[in-house]
C-alpha cells in the first residue's frame, strides 16, 4: 500500500529546513543537498516538493515572510488603528527567540536579494502585502481620529518598513545584547507609534 504523505504539511517541514540551513550557512552557502540532509530526505524527494535551488529560496524566503505577517494578524487580529500598526511592529521585530530566528533568516534573504532578481521579486511582492496590512491600519486611525494631522500613509509605511529592517539588522548583526534587545525594539516601536498620534 503506497504511503500516504500530507504535502502542505511535508512541503512546510522542507521549508523549515531550509531556513535552519540558511541561518546556519546564509543563502549563498545553501545548497539542495544540505537543505535535503537538514531534512532527512532525498534529493529527488526535495525537488519533487519545491523543485530546484532557486525555487527553493523563493519559496523559503515568501514562506517566512508570509509566516511573519500571520503572526501580525494572530497579534493584531482584534485590533484596529494605531493598535493594530503596533501590534504590526510587535509581530515583525525580534523580540524573542522564534522573532529572532525568522528575522535572521529574512535579513538573510534581504542581503541576496541584492543579487538574486527572484528574491528580489518575491520580496517586493511580500513589502506590497504587508503595506495594504499597513494602509488599513492607518485608515482606520484616521476614522478613529487617533491620527495627527498631515499624516502621509506611504510616508509612514515607508518608515515602518525602514524601521524594521534596520532595527532587525542593527539588533542582529551589530551584537545588541540579546537580554536588552527586547526592551530596545519595544521602545522604538512605541515611539514610533506615539509620533503619529493626534
Amino acid at each position: 500500500m503506497p504511503k500516504l504523505v500530507d504535502h502542505d504539511l511535508r512541503r512546510a517541514e522542507l521549508l523549515a529546513a531550509a531556513w535552519r540551513v540558511v541561518r546556519a550557512r546564509g543563502v549563498e552557502g545553501t545548497t539542495t543537498r544540505a537543505i535535503a540532509d537538514e531534512a532527512g530526505c532525498s534529493l529527488s524527494v526535495l525537488a519533487h516538493f519545491l523543485g530546484g535551488k532557486d525555487d527553493i529560496l523563493v519559496a523559503a524566503q515568501k514562506a517566512i515572510y508570509d509566516r511573519i505577517v500571520e503572526r501580525a494578524f494572530e497579534i493584531g487580529g482584534d485590533l484596529f488603528g494605531l493598535d493594530g500598526l503596533r501590534a504590526a511592529l510587535e509581530a515583525v521585530l525580534p523580540l524573542d527567540e522564534e522573532r529572532a530566528a525568522d528575522a535572521h533568516v529574512n535579513v538573510a534573504f534581504a542581503g541576496a536579494a541584492l543579487s538574486h532578481p527572484r528574491l528580489a521579486g518575491s520580496r517586493r511582492d511580500s513589502h506590497r502585502a504587508i503595506r495594504v496590512h499597513l494602509i488599513n491600519c492607518l485608515r482606520e486611525a484616521r476614522e478613529l481620529g487617533e491620527l495627527r494631522a498631515g499624516v502621509d500613509d506611504e510616508a509612514v509605511i515607508d518608515d515602518f518598513i525602514i524601521l524594521v529592517e534596520g532595527s532587525t539588522l542593527l539588533s542582529l548583526v551589530d551584537g545588541w545584547a540579546e537580554e536588552g534587545r527586547a526592551d530596545r525594539l519595544s521602545r522604538l516601536a512605541n515611539q514610533f507609534v506615539d509620533q503619529l498620534r493626534g
